[in-house]
């Protein structure tokens, strides 16, 4: 993903951005910014509007300075709803327990609202932060350059947030009250079933959820949140066969945020609302497959892990690695590749394993589950479910 700066002269017609950034008008002409969004970075070098652009270029980032008396955390590009919240709670931490003069969070995108709503913080820069208002900073701070095993996230999962505060020598931030959500309803009516990651190595498939649902209807209402915008959900959805489960599409992140703070008791896998509810100290189950609760879990104790202990020759699971990759154009994991993680990690050039038609080959993984998906067992989910209603 490129860093970049940009500025743009009088004819540029800001619309152009109006499907890649929010609030595009916030651009003044003639200023310098930086930026690190990737389609931000394909439109202004369309041929057909660079005569409208001053100047697009690469800049290359550069180490933290030893005087950190004001910092800006700048995140990296494409981030998901779970990391936001990881790198929310590492800041915060930060934030309480260092003393910055003043403190920048830039490139957040969409996820402004998770520092706001849950974590109060401010001086947020959406998709791009100007020259004068990056120059308020006296250290920049790149995350994937400053801490090596951030830059390797795709291939072996850490946890984003211990990784942090450890490298600032500093506890690890929990608040019982987060946005004063109130998760103290002790009746339990409703299971949410949470089954969409990005990744088909971290969903659960529909055969699965269809057995759930009709062990438990009668018993409870059952809800399941899927994603209208996703190949991987669409897939799902068309084979959940039983009517009698009430199917939510939320339309943006908002609403999203408003289903998980009003949930009963929840059953994730590896994505974004698991970690809105493991903070808001919500019930419910997590089912791991290829990452474990030990990275996505530390100390937050209301949602408990069904651990995953898949084996092949190419793997041991949670192995860390997050989606499909393109190995010598074939696509799958680390079993269905045929290749044992070391092979991959001691590579120079990670970044092929994200090219070529990555997403086309989703649905084929959804249809044909990789090994640790189908090591799932639904009997001990049945168990530890009622289990932890029971609790």
């Amino acid at each position: 993903m490129p860093y970049f700066s940009f500025s743009l002269n009088s004819s540029f017609n800001l619309n152009n951005l109006s499907k890649t950034i929010n609030c595009p008008s916030k651009i003044k002409k003639n200023v310098k910014y930086y930026c690190k969004n990737t389609q931000v970075w394909k439109t202004l070098n369309n041929k057909k509007l660079i005569q409208d652009v001053n100047f697009v270029r690469l800049e290359k980032r550069k180490k933290a300075s030893k005087t950190m008396n004001s910092i800006l955390f700048c995140l990296p590009p494409s981030i998901g709803l779970g990391d936001s919240v990881e790198y929310a709670l590492a800041i915060k931490a930060i934030i309480n327990q260092c003393s910055f003069t003043n403190i920048g969070i830039a490139y957040i995108g969409r996820f402004h609202i998770i520092f706001k709503r849950y974590f109060k913080i401010e001086n947020l820069y959406e998709d791009f932060i100007s020259e004068e208002e990056i120059n308020q900073y006296d250290s920049i701070f790149h995350f994937t350059l400053e801490i090596e095993e951030l830059f390797y996230q795709k291939y072996n999962r850490y946890n984003i947030e211990l990784l942090i505060t450890k490298y600032f020598n500093i506890k690890q931030f929990r608040n019982t009250n987060f946005a004063n959500v109130n998760s103290s309803k002790k009746s339990i009516n409703k299971l949410s079933i949470f089954p969409i990651s990005n990744s088909p190595i971290r969903t659960l498939g529909s055969n699965l959820i269809n057995l759930l649902a009709d062990n438990y209807i009668g018993d409870y209402e059952i809800e399941i949140i899927l994603d209208k915008q996703s190949s991987i959900s669409n897939e799902i959805d068309y084979n959940i066969n039983n009517n009698k489960i009430n199917k939510l599409h939320p339309r943006d992140l908002y609403e999203l945020l408003n289903i998980i703070e009003n949930i009963d008791f929840g059953i994730f896998v590896d994505s974004g609302p698991l970690h809105i509810a493991k903070i808001i100290s919500k019930k419910g189950i997590f089912i791991s497959t290829s990452v474990g609760g030990n990275v996505l879990l530390n100390d937050f104790e209301t949602i408990v892990e069904l651990r995953n202990n898949y084996k092949s020759s190419f793997c041991k699971s949670p192995c860390g690695l997050t989606n499909i990759i393109n190995y010598k154009n074939d696509y799958g994991c680390f079993e269905t590749l045929r290749i044992k993680k070391d092979e991959i990690m001691k590579t120079n050039r990670l970044k092929n394993f994200q090219r070529g038609q990555l997403k086309n080959n989703y649905v084929k993984f959804i249809n044909n589950p990789v090994g640790c998906i189908k090591n799932i067992d639904y009997n001990m989910i049945i168990k530890l479910i009622n289990k932890t209603l029971s609790n």
